[in-house]
């Protein structure tokens, strides 16, 4: 039971003036960082974080947890408008969020990916008030086998990316695991880094991202007129965005569903919000009476990424607050914020800590409603860059693209990896292979290879874990229905079909 003193507390620190502008400014800057391409939910945070130096523990906090929100929701104005996801967990939304705006529908997109953004965020801070303790115990659980089967439940989706070409899906997607294992591997050894010392870390996520969906898809961008079908003008509505906005509402199912499976999730150690979202999507796919409106701009399709990859921060800062373990790269930056304000995240921060952790998890909820009002003015904004000719945009965005990758290690060498990955994304493209597969190899294939070493490093090569583990049994289980469930749909349609 939560403790009221604490809670009127917290409320009493919180709706301050002082705090208040805070939390708006962080929501402001996570939004804008989110929407630049190349600048990840992570980097956001992690560019906030020394302005935080001098700031009190709670204002510290108040403004890490609301960039760290508005970033996640960013990304998906870019993903919807341009088809470049400005962050990684954003590459998902591109699915159906671009086809949607090609085919004169930007507005109630915008709307789709807010409201559903919304929604998600404030669900997991739900779950991270009432059940932190329960739900971080289980997170913990979380071993090297269950972490390499999640890597291949998400991996799995690759097949059905395509319905009508099964195999060009998975062979793409096989290569872009190879592609992930360059560098250095578990037990130290360098594999396929071809001589150059950036590539020995292994293959960045930023580059291959950027040049498979942004800077090929300028290319493309460049035969037209504008953005939008036939060269024909964007009326932007403010209405509209926000009718788009109470959409999800009507698809409860979808949203609890996502929203469940995103803060799960994002409470795994390592697992991070790009596999919520993928992993949302393809269950929205499964249980669809239309399947084949998935990737062709579907309404469920982008109200399940958005809702799984903003709930997993709930999740994300579940495992932080409750375990000291950082659910990702974000929080393991605010995990070092707390270290700095000389708090010891942990079982004992609720005890000892408990105003203020009720305090920043009252800002997160109070952040959805701020995100929400600053999105619509970001949304309704940004969607004029559909009428600006693609001669003027098509520089800018390539600009803009360039030094977004270049920022990541501050090197050049990352600049060429695009281009090779925009090229190689225009060939797969006109052969019908779809790029999309090839980046979710790369995003989960390093993490399959390294939990797979781990599990036979810790179990001492005794394969029986993963069907011995009761969570590994769990997730086996979900593989095998996800490979066996299309073919019986498959066919339970093509019997209808005959009759």
């Amino acid at each position: 039971m939560f403790d009221q003193a604490a809670l009127l507390s917290a409320c009493g620190q919180l709706f301050v003036p002082s705090v208040m502008l805070i939390m708006c400014v962080g929501v402001f800057t996570g939004i804008l960082c989110g929407a630049v391409p190349g600048i990840s939910a992570s980097m956001a945070v992690g560019v906030a974080l020394p302005i935080t130096f001098s700031m009190p523990a709670i204002n510290a906090m108040v403004f890490l947890c609301s960039v760290y929100a508005g970033a996640c929701y960013g990304g998906s104005i870019t993903a919807v408008l341009l088809n470049t996801p400005g962050t990684p967990s954003a590459a998902c939304t591109v699915l159906d969020g671009f086809p949607m705006t090609k085919r004169g529908e930007a507005n109630r997109a915008l709307g789709l990916s807010l409201g559903a953004s919304c929604v998600g965020g404030i669900f997991s801070y739900v779950i991270l008030f009432f059940f932190t303790g329960p739900v971080a115990g289980v997170a913990i659980k979380f071993g090297p086998s269950e972490m390499f089967l999640l890597a291949i439940l998400g991996l799995m989706i690759i097949g059905t990316m395509k319905e009508n070409d099964l195999w060009k899906s998975l062979t793409v997607g096989i290569a872009g695991i190879i592609a992930a294992n360059v560098g250095t591997a578990s037990d130290g050894r360098l594999r396929m880094y071809f001589g150059q010392t950036y590539l020995m870390d292994g293959m960045p996520e930023i580059p291959v991202i950027m040049g498979m969906f942004a800077f090929a898809e300028l290319f493309t961008l460049m035969s037209g007129k504008t953005v939008v079908s036939e060269g024909s003008r964007h009326d932007r509505s403010l209405k509209e965005i926000i009718k788009g906005t109470l959409e999800p509402l009507k698809h409860p199912v979808n949203l609890l569903r996502s929203s469940v499976i995103g803060t799960g999730v994002g409470a795994i150690p390592a697992a991070g919000s790009t596999i919520a979202a993928f992993v949302a999507y393809n269950q929205a796919k499964l249980v669809a009476r239309n399947p084949k409106e998935f990737g062709n701009g579907a309404a469920d399709g982008i109200i399940a990424c958005e809702t799984a990859n903003n709930a997993s921060t709930g999740g994300a800062l579940m495992t932080m607050f409750a375990l000291g373990i950082p659910g990702g790269a974000a929080t393991a930056i605010m995990l070092g914020a707390l270290t700095m304000q000389g708090l010891q995240p942990g079982p004992r921060m609720f005890s000892t800590q408990t105003t203020l952790v009720y305090t920043i998890i009252l800002s997160l909820f109070v952040s959805q409603i701020v995100m929400y009002f600053i999105g619509l003015a970001f949304s309704y904004s940004m969607s004029n860059v559909l009428n600006i000719s693609t001669k003027v945009l098509t520089p800018v965005l390539m600009a803009t693209c360039i030094a977004g990758v270049f920022s990541v290690k501050n090197n050049g060498f990352y600049i060429l990896l695009m281009i090779i990955f925009a090229a190689l994304s225009i060939i797969m493209k006109k052969n019908g292979y779809p790029p999309l597969a090839f980046v979710m190899g790369v995003m989960l294939g390093n993490m399959a290879d390294e939990q797979l070493c781990r599990a036979n490093i810790l179990y001492k090569g005794d394969w029986t874990v993963f069907i011995t583990r009761p969570i590994s049994l769990v997730i086996l289980l979900a593989i095998i229905v996800m490979i066996f469930y299309p073919i019986y749909k498959d066919k339970k349609t093509m019997n209808k079909e005959k009759k």
